[in-house]
């Protein structure tokens, strides 16, 4: 399903992610855990890097949930076992292995 990202932000109090975005007509809002945050990437973080880093993928999982469950609601809420269910489902289907590597920084 396409989308339109319209605006992203970190709550910093309970670092939780907060996603505008535009499905089709209809505008809803994505919010990511901070378990979420902190489950989609080694090592954990809950910051707006890491929401940023991994926005796509975030609005990826809302779409896949708007899509399987039809939800009506205009706020669509992104958990750990979302993603984890997501990363499981991205990696067995064998596009992980089809995937560039990720370029790596040499320090020395």
């Amino acid at each position: 399903m396409p989308y339109d990202i319209i605006t992203a932000s970190l709550n910093a109090r309970d670092k939780s992610g907060r996603i505008e975005v535009r499905f089709g007509a209809d505008k809803k809002t994505v919010v990511v855990s901070r378990r979420a945050l902190l489950s989609i990437a080694s090592p954990p973080r809950a910051t707006e890097v890491r929401l940023l880093q991994h926005i796509d993928t975030f609005c990826e999982i809302a779409a896949s949930c708007l899509a399987s469950e039809g939800m009506d609601g205009d706020t669509i809420l992104i958990t750990a076992n979302d993603v984890r269910r997501w990363c499981h489902a991205w990696e067995s289907s064998g596009l992980a292995a089809e995937a560039p590597a990720a370029p790596r920084l040499l320090l020395v």
